[in-house]
């Protein structure tokens, strides 16, 4: 007799740790079917390896088999190219790396030290009680993001206001947001097409674009898209989520401001925790054996990361901060061919704002109880809407 179809997401009351059932169900089963939201069915992997396996097995893919999505220039999201399998994402892949130089890394970290101090430097000026999100967590990001395009200062307040309708739902309908999105697909275009006019990466990548695996605008134009949709609210919510666990753990907290422990080894630590609401999904290409069942070609196969990177399998007290120890890499970036590009990023914007926030404000606390903090499951992110902090 099969088992009954559990929902998932499963049913959750905190803001930075995963529902309980989510442990139960890894320990009693490394597979499971479940029904989502939307009423369709998956296979949910929860275990460390088997994610793993999962997220580097080529026969699970990102799209239905058969299924090519394009992109033009009213749908650039077509074009993403974590949506894209072999040979294709190959080839876009190989040639956004070779832009995504550590070089320019290293100069996007001088650029967030100053956007983060600055921040701070208003922060302290207002004193009283203060909004993270607002005053700190998502303008960072967006600048950064700002800087790595190469949007020219005039056009950021627009450019950040479009990207607030569309992935905040901030200050609009949804008419409103899809006029913003249309907005913002056009305003992409066109900053692409003004390109090469700068160090930025689109600059790169269109003087790169008549080279061996070099991108048209278009698929420059979806990329920076997608680099838009993938690091600002996320990049926001890590740093919120960063912040409130280290809240959480003041032993780790007062370690870090005595310079103890570096902030990079806790990074590491607050990203393998981070939480998530769905996981990453994948669509088998052929029938396949994982975990001892046969997933059948078409079917969805979720790979929790949170339930990965918790498992005491792979973990020692997985469930707690421990820097400074080894461990097996996390999968918060995913694994395997789609490991995420702007991984290195993500690691050093987290690094620059919880060190900053840190070290500058070092009375930095919660300003009221948890239940004072708004927040919601928005798309896979657990979205932390308003977070009040004070010194």
């Amino acid at each position: 007799m099969a088992e009954p179809l559990v929902d998932y997401p499963f049913a959750r009351d905190s803001i930075i740790d995963p529902a309980p059932a989510l442990a139960r169900l890894r320990e009693a089963a490394p597979i499971r079917k479940v029904r989502m939201a939307g009423g369709g069915e998956a296979w949910l992997v929860t275990r460390y390896r088997d994610v793993r396996e999962v997220l580097g097995n080529p026969a699970f893919g990102t799209r239905y088999p058969g299924m090519i999505p394009a992109a033009d220039e009213d749908n650039l999201a077509a074009g993403f190219m974590f949506l894209k399998d072999p040979p294709e994402h190959t080839r876009l892949r190989r040639s956004v790396t070779r832009a995504f130089t550590a070089r320019r890394i290293a100069v996007l970290r001088e650029r967030a030290q100053e956007v983060a101090d600055g921040l701070v430097t208003t922060m302290l000026a207002k004193g009283g009680v203060v909004d993270l999100q607002e005053d700190f967590a998502y303008p960072l990001p967006i600048s950064i993001i700002s800087e790595l395009l190469g949007v020219r200062a005039a056009d950021r307040g627009r450019f950040r206001r479009w990207a607030d309708i569309v992935l905040r739902s901030v200050g609009g309908s949804a008419p409103d947001a899809g006029a913003a999105f249309g907005d913002l697909q056009r305003f992409v275009i066109e900053l692409v097409g003004s390109k090469p006019d700068g160090d930025d990466l689109l600059s790169d990548l269109v003087r790169r674009s008549d080279g061996p695996d070099g991108l048209n605008r278009l698929e420059i134009s979806s990329m920076a898209m997608g680099l838009l949709m993938a690091g600002y609210v996320t990049t926001a919510a890590a740093i919120s989520h960063g912040l409130l666990r280290l809240f959480e753990n003041p032993a780790v907290l007062h370690l870090l401001r005595a310079g103890e422990l570096e902030i990079d080894e806790v990074v590491e630590e607050l990203l393998r925790l981070q939480d998530e609401e769905v996981g990453i999904q994948r669509i088998a290409q052929s029938d396949v054996d994982i975990c001892g069942v046969r997933v059948t070609v078409g079917e969805t196969v979720i790979a929790s990361r949170v339930g990965a990177n918790r498992d005491p399998g792979a973990f020692a007290s997985a469930d707690e901060i421990t820097p400074a120890v080894g461990r097996s890499p996390h999968l918060a970036f995913g694994h395997g061919i789609h490991h995420c590009l702007g991984a290195a990023l993500g690691r050093m914007e987290l690094a620059v704002a919880l060190g900053t926030l840190t070290t500058r404000i070092p009375d930095i606390r919660p300003a009221g109880p948890p239940h004072e903090v708004r927040w919601q499951v928005e798309g896979l992110d657990v979205s932390i809407e308003r977070l009040p902090v004070t010194w």
